[in-house]
Formats: structure tokens, sequence, C-alpha cells
């Protein structure tokens, strides 16, 4: 008898661990697990002079937590629009922007925040937890919330389309005329061609591209000389995606073929490593069907 009630709790254990995973685990397209109108929990997050407050003790109209790290480029470029257009002309308007730093250390972020000029507050998520609690795969997100805590708008990447409708929604919460500055489409462009410094001191920079019709988010970096006139170089892309790879001595260019993945992969970041001639220029990803 006892052996039959343990093995039916122990089965019903199993049957609920399924379903629970098996829901976690259904990120949309973009990578989210939360979609516009749903109502969020309201939680507790660590700023950077320790202190700690809920979401709902900003007591702002509009909240916009704004996912980033140090080491991600399209960050890099979104978060100075964040601080000019949205932050700086709203603050006194309701708005709080709350920067939220994935899984770096304090000093680290310390220094990011002093570096890129980063005027509104901004927590640490040690852990991850905050973060897995809208989305799975990479950081820059922007997750905006009315009084409520429900979600009004979500972004991935620097869309400029995407973006000027954040600010646009944002502007009709708070009832301000739509007359903050606009990005331009060829500032959100460049980040399909973005450039790598040579961590070997050697002052260098390859350009590194993208070509075909995905959004794909390309990052990058040049780890160190592995051997004499060699370069070890890490581009984001998941190595199965790789179909072929082939470097062009006459335009000292790597080419890439890549094949899209529709689905959604839970992973941060992933990073290929490729061994070039330390003459290389750039390096081109291409889409292959």
């Amino acid at each position: 008898m006892f052996k039959l009630k343990f093995l039916t709790i122990f089965v019903l254990l199993v049957v609920w661990s399924i379903c629970c995973f098996g829901q976690e685990l259904q990120p949309d397209e973009r990578g989210y697990i939360v979609k516009l109108a749903d109502k969020i929990d309201d939680f507790k997050v660590t700023l950077m002079d320790g202190t700690s407050k809920k979401l709902s003790e900003f007591k702002a109209p509009v909240i916009v937590l704004n996912f980033f790290a140090s080491w991600c480029v399209v960050c890099s470029k979104e978060i100075p629009h964040i601080e000019k257009e949205i932050w700086q002309p709203m603050k006194d308007q309701g708005l709080i922007v709350l920067g939220v730093d994935f899984k770096e250390k304090p000093d680290t972020v310390r220094k990011f925040v002093e570096e890129m000029n980063i005027t509104y507050p901004v927590a640490l998520d040690k852990n991850g937890g905050i973060f897995n609690r809208f989305a799975r795969g990479g950081v820059t997100r922007n997750i905006v919330l009315d009084r409520n805590l429900k979600i009004i708008y979500l972004t991935r990447l620097f869309d400029p389309e995407e973006f000027e409708g954040m600010k646009n929604t944002i502007q009709q919460i708070l009832e301000l005329k739509q007359d903050a500055p606009k990005s331009t489409i060829n500032e959100a462009k460049a980040m399909e061609k973005i450039y790598l410094k040579d961590m070997a001191e050697t002052g260098k920079k390859i350009l590194l591209q993208y070509q075909g019709k995905h959004k794909v988010h390309l990052e990058g970096r040049i780890k160190k000389k592995k051997w004499w006139r060699k370069l070890e170089i890490e581009v984001s892309l998941f190595k199965e995606d790789i179909v072929s790879s082939k470097y062009d001595k006459k335009t000292k260019t790597l080419r890439i073929g890549y094949k899209h993945y529709d689905g959604v992969r839970i992973a941060i970041l992933p990073m290929t490593q490729f061994k070039v001639p330390e003459d290389i220029e750039q390096i081109i990803v291409h889409d292959v069907e």
C-alpha cells in the first residue's frame, strides 16, 4: 500500500514537473515568454548603491526596464538613444527608465555606466532572475510597464521603427506631445556593420557585416593572436548554422555561409571561433538556403 502511494505521488510530481517545464520553455519568435497586456508580479530590484526597491515604489505612470550588458554591441548603440530621446525629455513627466544589467559584477557595471554616461537608475540582475521573468535568449530588450505593472510595449534589439513606436506609446500614456528627437534610419542600420578592435594592441579594425534578408544580430571580438600571423576571431553565430567559411586572400575577407534557423534557442550569445590571417579586413555573413 505504501509503495503504491509513493509511486502515485512520484508519477504526479513527474507529470507536474514536465508540465511546468514545458510551459516555461515556450518563448515566442523573439524569445519572450510574456506578451502585451500581461500583468507582472511586483518584485524588488537592487540598485547600484545597494538599496532595494519594489517596482511599485517608483510610483511612476510608465516604467521602462532596459536590459543590457557591457559586452553587448547593440546595447551600446541603443543606450545613448534611451538616454537622449526617452529619459532626458520625459524623466520629469512621470517616466522611470530602469537599466537592468545582466549577470555582471558591480565594478564592471559601474565602469560601463560611467563610459556610457547613463544617468537613469541601474539595477543589478546578478543571477539573471529578473531577465528570466520576461525572456530567454539575448539581451537588448525593453519592457514598458504602466502604473499597474501591465506590459504595454516590448522591444528586441534596436529596430528604428520599433524604437519610435516605444517612444510614441510612452508619450501617449504620459499625454505628451510627440515631438521627441527621432532616431535616424542610418544610425540604426549601422548595427549591421560593426567594427572589431584588435585586442592585441595593434589598433587594427575589422568590419563585421551581414548580407541577407533575415534579422540577424551580429557581435564579435578578436580574442588574441594564437600563433605567428594568425588571429582568433569569435562571431555570435551558432556553429550548427554555419554552412561554410572561406578566407579570400585578394579581398582579405572571411565569408561565412549562414543558414537561418526559424525556431528559438535557449542560449545567451553563442560565439563561434575562426582562425584567420592577421591581415584580415572584413567578415561577411551571407545567407545560404
